[in-house]
């Protein structure tokens, strides 16, 4: 049999403020995702407005008479202003906690404003009206109505047409679109063949062979060593096997350089001219860095953030007039009190952001100085340590921010790396080196490409131990194949 009893336990748990994790949410954000959240506070919260005056003084809008009144009241209170606004059921009786002085002190201490030294007001704001494309299949659709293709070709031809993706290609076998439709596998092959004569060039083909065939054909190269390497020398083309294709061909080196140069102008994707991708996801720097003189300026580019006030025209919901009830008098504290937050939370926002982007200016100065390949290994703690923040609120202002600096639009991220020793016992970033390797790579020999442990060898050269496991990650990492593959003829 079960027992019930009662007992009491004691514990300690740490628990974060609905308004702290909302601060953290402010400080995460980008500019764009904070100017969404600031037009939606200004829906949700009647107390908050946008400053059209941010450095103008706020206009009195009391009469003379609502003066004296509040006056009075202030006379008779016995309590002392709530500093923080917070307002109780009991505290809603008490005609002191809020009189027009302390109204008029939140509402000169509430306002937000961009310092005008944070921006060029000459510059004309940005605006996205994005970029109409159309789409491949709207594209291959509109070519079908100039055929003479029958009813039952066309409904084969829309199916085909659905079934070829991004870059392209047809991705379904013939098989299937006969089992599916119910028609012989050599009706869908002609309707195939009709598609694949269509724009762009290639487009229909089932593989990378067919679509450089396709296009070879299109260019009166039907016939010819050219396309004797695309139907069956491809692989070793790819793989740079060349001496099985001249050997193959009976070509010789300069014949196989000029039919691989032929191949190289053919499009391996036919989409990728048609309907070029268009990235809508613009980077919108949230910093900016300018050389002034011999120093460096750290600014916010904000100036789409409307400057923000609390709204003057409820005060006389607490003026202390009877016509005002607990409820209406609750319901302006509680906004003003979010107000005040929400403001003061877009302040510390800026100013963590400015604080955090001068000390990695600081700590990068070479970098903006001389560019990219000056990067030195700098850690979170390290920022985190002299602007006296904890290293998660560090890596919050790092997430999803940009800055614009004088070599272009960089991650924040990008400045935290770490870093390989060098023989003079100074520290060298992990970007700097890849940076050399890229280097190394664009002015190798291509006939006689760098190796990953002759890469190695210069850097060590140079005074940078890195061993050949280390240039063949970094080489990974920045897309570049192996010296194999790199060979040219």
């Amino acid at each position: 049999m079960i027992r019930l009893q009662l007992s009491q336990t004691i514990s300690l748990q740490q628990k974060l403020a609905p308004q702290l994790i909302q601060s953290l949410r402010l400080l995460q954000m980008p500019t764009l995702e904070l100017e969404q959240l600031i037009q939606q506070e200004l829906e949700l919260n009647p107390l908050l407005e946008i400053d059209e005056d941010p450095d103008g003084e706020l206009e009195e809008e009391t009469s003379e008479e609502e003066r004296e009144e509040s006056d009075e009241e202030e006379e008779e209170s016995e309590g002392e202003a709530l500093e923080e606004l917070e307002f109780e059921e009991a505290d809603l009786d008490k005609k002191d906690q809020f009189d027009e002085n302390d109204w008029d002190h939140y509402l000169n201490e509430s306002g937000y404003a961009s310092p005008p030294q944070e921006f060029d007001p000459n510059i004309e704001d940005w605006d996205n009206d994005g970029v109409v494309v159309r789409s491949l299949e709207d594209l291959l659709l509109e070519q079908l109505t100039l055929t003479d293709l029958s009813e039952e070709e066309r409904g084969t031809a829309h199916y085909i047409i659905g079934n070829i993706d991004e870059d392209g290609f047809f991705c379904s076998p013939v098989e299937e679109v006969a089992d599916v439709l119910g028609v012989e596998v050599e009706d869908v092959e002609r309707v195939l063949a009709v598609i694949q004569t269509f724009d762009p060039s290639g487009v229909g083909a089932r593989d990378l062979r067919e679509c450089l065939m396709i296009q070879l054909r299109e260019l009166g190269l039907e016939q010819g060593r050219v396309m004797d390497i695309v139907r069956d020398y491809l692989d070793d083309l790819i793989n740079r096997r060349y001496p099985k294709i001249t050997r193959g061909l009976g070509l010789s080196k300069e014949e196989l350089k000029e039919a691989e140069e032929v191949i190289a102008s053919l499009n391996p994707k036919p989409n990728v001219e048609a309907e070029p991708a268009v990235n809508l996801n613009h980077v919108i720097p949230d910093l900016e860095v300018q050389k002034v003189g011999d120093e460096f300026v750290v600014s916010l580019t904000d100036r789409n953030v409307p400057s923000l006030r609390v709204s003057p025209i409820y005060r006389t919901l607490l003026s202390g007039s009877e016509k005002s009830g607990k409820e209406a008098k609750k319901f302006v504290v509680d906004k003003l009190n979010a107000a005040r937050w929400f403001i003061s939370a877009i302040h510390q926002r800026r100013t963590t952001m400015l604080n955090v982007m001068r000390c990695i200016v600081h700590n990068q100065i070479e970098f903006f100085k001389r560019g990219t390949g000056h990067l030195k290994p700098m850690v979170l703690q390290e920022v985190a340590d002299k602007v006296e923040m904890h290293v998660s609120t560090i890596s919050r202002v790092s997430n999803g921010k940009y800055v614009q600096t004088p070599y272009g639009v960089f991650q924040l991220k990008y400045f935290f790396d770490g870093g390989l020793s060098t023989d003079g016992g100074e520290d060298i970033s992990a970007k700097t080196v890849k940076e050399k390797i890229k280097k190394l790579i664009h002015e190798e020999n291509t006939h006689s490409p760098l190796s990953d442990q002759k890469i190695a060898n210069i850097l060590k050269e140079e005074g940078i131990d890195i061993a050949r496991r280390t240039v063949a990650k970094y080489r990974v990492q920045l897309n570049i194949n192996l010296a194999r593959m790199r060979k040219a003829l």
